[in-house]
C-alpha cells in the first residue's frame, strides 16, 4: 500500500503547460520564419509557416539525413560526370573519383556542395530522378512532411521545388535526432582533399562561423538562389532546452541572422522544456490502469505558466494550465505499457469499510444507550421493590 501511495503522489506532481502566448508579433524581414523546440517540437512562434515556398540549399538537410540513415558511411561513392559539373557551388570533385559517402555528406553540409548532393543521389538510387522519389517518399512516411516536394537533392531552383517552414523545422528536428547528422551538421571546418583540391572547408553560416556570434549555436545551413531569397536553418541550445528556428525569403543575408536572433531569443526568453521521465508510473482516473512510460515524454511551457497533469480512463495524459484548459496530450496507449492493477480494488473495499464503519458507529451508539435505558430502568423497578419489601 505504501508503494502505491508514493507512485500515486508522484504521478499528481504539477508539471509545466505548452501554452504559447500569442502577444508577440516579432518584427521579421523574412517572408516566413519559425522557431520550434527541438524535443516536443512545438512551435513557438510562426511567419506563414504552412505557405509553399523555395528553400535553395536548405534542401540538403533532407538529402544528408536520407543518406546517413539508408547508407553505407564507409562505402565508396564514383563521382559521375554529371555530378562533377553541377552548377552552382562545389566541393570541386572530379569524374571517376571516389569518395567515402560519409565525406560527401559532411562536405555537401558544410560548403554546400551541389556535385555532392548529385553524386549522394546517383550513389543512394542509381539516378538522381529515383533518388528524389525516394526522398520525398521517406519525407512523407518516415519524416510527416505534408507540404513539401522536392524535385533536385541540392536546392538549384525548380518551380516545382517547395517546402515549408514547418516542414523544413520538421525535417531539420528529425534529422538532429541522428548522431551522425549531428556531428557534421555542427561542423564548423573540415580538411578536405580530393583530386584537384587540398584545402579546408569552413561553414557558410555566420553564426556557426563566429562572425555573428550566437550562445549555444550548435548547426547550421545556409541557402541563397535569386527565386528563393536567403534562407537559413539554426538550431541552438541552452540548458536542457533545443531550439531550431527557419527563415525562408529574407532580403538579405543580414535580415536572415537578425531574424534568426529574434527568434532565438523570444524562444529562450519566454520558454522553457521539460519531460516526463520514463521512470514515473502513471494511472488512469479511475485507477484501473497503471501506465509504465517507454520513453521520456517531452513538453514545452512558458516560463511564466503553471499546470497539473490530468489522466482519463480511456488513457490519454493531459497537461493543464493554470486556467485549467488542456494545452497539450499524449496517447499513453502508445508510449507505455498498459497493466491492470488490483491497487484500486483494495481502495475500494477500504473506502466500503470506512463508509460502513462511519454508518455503524452511530447506530451501535444509539443501540447501546437504548439498551443502557431499559436496563437502568429494570434496576430501578427492583430496587424500589426491594426498599418496600424491607419496610
Amino acid at each position: 500500500m505504501k508503494k502505491f501511495f508514493l507512485i500515486f503522489i508522484l504521478a499528481l506532481i504539477p508539471f509545466a503547460s505548452t501554452t504559447v502566448s500569442a502577444e508577440s508579433d516579432l518584427p521579421l524581414n523574412s517572408e516566413a520564419g519559425i522557431v520550434i523546440d527541438a524535443k516536443s517540437g512545438k512551435v513557438l512562434y510562426e511567419k506563414n509557416m504552412n505557405k509553399k515556398m523555395y528553400p535553395a540549399s536548405l534542401t540538403k538537410v533532407a538529402t544528408a539525413i536520407f543518406a546517413i540513415e539508408h547508407g553505407d558511411q564507409d562505402e565508396l561513392v564514383t563521382v559521375s560526370k554529371k555530378a562533377a559539373e553541377a552548377d552552382g557551388s562545389s566541393v570541386f570533385i572530379e569524374p571517376g573519383e571516389e569518395i567515402e559517402l560519409s565525406k560527401l555528406i559532411a562536405g555537401m553540409l558544410i560548403n554546400s556542395g551541389n556535385d555532392a548532393a548529385i553524386a549522394i543521389a546517383e550513389h543512394m538510387s542509381g539516378s538522381e530522378k529515383l533518388f528524389m522519389e525516394d526522398l520525398n517518399e521517406f519525407l512523407r512516411k518516415e519524416v510527416n512532411v505534408t507540404d513539401t516536394h522536392f524535385t533536385n537533392p541540392h536546392g538549384l531552383f525548380d518551380k516545382n521545388h517547395v517546402t515549408t517552414a514547418s516542414d523544413l523545422a520538421k525535417i531539420t528536428r528529425y534529422a538532429m535526432k541522428n548522431a551522425t547528422f549531428r556531428e557534421y551538421f555542427g561542423n564548423k571546418d573540415l580538411p578536405w582533399k580530393v583530386k584537384t583540391w587540398d584545402t579546408t572547408l569552413v561553414t557558410h553560416h555566420k553564426m556557426l562561423k563566429g562572425e555573428l556570434p550566437y550562445k549555444g549555436i550548435t548547426g547550421g545551413k545556409t541557402g541563397f538562389v535569386s527565386k528563393s531569397g536567403y534562407t537559413l536553418i539554426s538550431t541552438a541550445t541552452r540548458g536542457e532546452q533545443d531550439l531550431i528556428a527557419v527563415t525562408l525569403n529574407a532580403p538579405s543575408g543580414k535580415d536572415a541572422y537578425s531574424d534568426t536572433e529574434l527568434l532565438f531569443n523570444y524562444g529562450f526568453e519566454n520558454f522553457k522544456s521539460a519531460k516526463i521521465d520514463k521512470k514515473s508510473i502513471l494511472y488512469s482516473a479511475d485507477h484501473s490502469k497503471s501506465y509504465k512510460l517507454n520513453e521520456d515524454l517531452y513538453y514545452t511551457h512558458l516560463i511564466s505558466d503553471e499546470s497539473s497533469l490530468k489522466t482519463s480512463n480511456d488513457g490519454i495524459l493531459s497537461i493543464m494550465n493554470k486556467e485549467g484548459k488542456a494545452i497539450a496530450s499524449f496517447d499513453l496507449k502508445t508510449v507505455a505499457e498498459v497493466r491492470n492493477t488490483e491497487v484500486p480494488v483494495r481502495i475500494k473495499k477500504e473506502t466500503i469499510h470506512e463508509e460502513a464503519n462511519k454508518l455503524s458507529v452511530p447506530s451501535l451508539e444509539w443501540g447501546g444507550f437504548v439498551i443502557f435505558i431499559i436496563l437502568m430502568t429494570v434496576f430501578l423497578k427492583k430496587s424500589r421493590k426491594n426498599r418496600r419489601t424491607r419496610y
